[in-house]
């Protein structure tokens, strides 16, 4: 087949691809294109979408979006060149490719503005938009530093792992005499946040809703995740189904008796690591340990290997108090 218009052989639309290129386009994109970008957090809106990009990558993918290519046109990259300084103004966008075995390149002019639009998780963070609460307390106790700093850290994972989500975001934190509230954004990630604190913390955790409003006759709720920390820490002495035990872990201690490790069932505080005595070991039997201190010099029940003159803890229960050799507690 020919060309219609100066005779070559024709390859799309009648026309060989020099007569086709000098009257039409291959692609087509829109004259003003807007990059919208937030005041607040820098997102770039992309379709529906607001995403962590730069200028750059956000107008590629707007153009991209924008374009309309012709279906015999096998387009191999686009360019984009600035025509002007500054993120705003003339751009060229080409396109370069082939039709039918034909190198061709087809370029258009577009300008780009760029309009500064308030993003819907910044405009939820600003009013102080949650749908879920975020308890940490402690059984019998206050939380703990470290405890805390865990917490701290999942919940920046969580919202790290979602930060595509809108409502990934913690709105408020208020520090209460019993504990510390967490607002969250998107209830998902509360009740998410509040699993994976009492899988690294051990304790329970407690679900509740409150009707909150009603939104085209559909329920709103807000809800409550109470995490309650267990009662005991680490290096804690308790009293588990009769055993006498170092709390080592989350839910797992060392019976003192026969220095097994256990799985904490339901464990009774004694005493509390910062409660233990230390002495220094003056004589010792198999089963008892005597302990020097401030105090004098008392017998204890020895429950590991100790030497003369070695630091020991100590602590009383029921009237008898128990030695702890000093590598096996900080081992521990």
């Amino acid at each position: 087949m020919r060309c219609a218009i100066c005779g070559n052989t024709a390859v799309i639309d009648g026309m060989c691809i020099d007569c086709y290129m000098k009257r039409n386009k291959l692609s087509w994109v829109d004259d003003i294109i807007e990059v919208v970008r937030c005041p607040k957090c820098g997102y770039f809106k992309v379709g529906r979408r607001w995403e962590n990009l730069d200028f750059e990558s956000a107008l590629l993918e707007l153009i991209h979006s924008s374009v309309r290519i012709h279906p015999q046109f096998d387009v191999e990259h686009l360019e984009v060149e600035p025509l002007t300084t500054g993120e705003v103004g003339k751009y060229i966008i080409r396109l370069v490719g082939n039709v039918e075995g034909y190198d061709v390149v087809d370029e258009s002019i577009v300008e780009v503005r760029l309009k500064s639009r308030t993003c819907e998780r910044c405009t939820r963070l600003s009013g102080g938009y949650y749908e879920a609460i975020v308890q940490i307390r402690a059984d019998d106790r206050e939380i703990e530093r470290d405890e805390l700093e865990t917490v701290k850290d999942i919940i920046n994972r969580v919202l790290e792992r979602e930060s595509d989500n809108q409502k990934a975001f913690v709105s408020k934190i208020v520090e209460r005499k019993e504990g510390i509230d967490f607002y969250f954004g998107d209830k998902n990630i509360g009740r998410k946040v509040s699993r994976e604190i009492v899988k690294a913390l051990g304790g329970r955790l407690i679900e509740s809703r409150k009707l909150h409003t009603r939104i085209d006759g559909r329920d709103v709720y807000r809800y409550t995740f109470a995490v309650r920390l267990p009662c005991y820490r680490i290096g804690d002495i308790v009293l588990d189904n009769g055993r006498i035990c170092i709390v080592t872990g989350k839910d797992k201690g060392i019976d003192i008796d026969n220095l097994s490790s256990v799985n904490l069932k339901e464990p009774k505080v004694v005493r509390r690591r910062e409660e233990l005595e230390k002495g220094v070991v003056v004589n010792y039997d198999e089963y008892i340990v005597e302990i020097a201190n401030e105090s004098g010099v008392l017998q204890a029940v020895k429950t590991g290997n100790v030497e003369i003159g070695e630091e020991v803890y100590f602590f009383e229960h029921d009237s008898r108090f128990y030695a702890i050799p000093k590598e096996m507690y900080e081992g521990g």
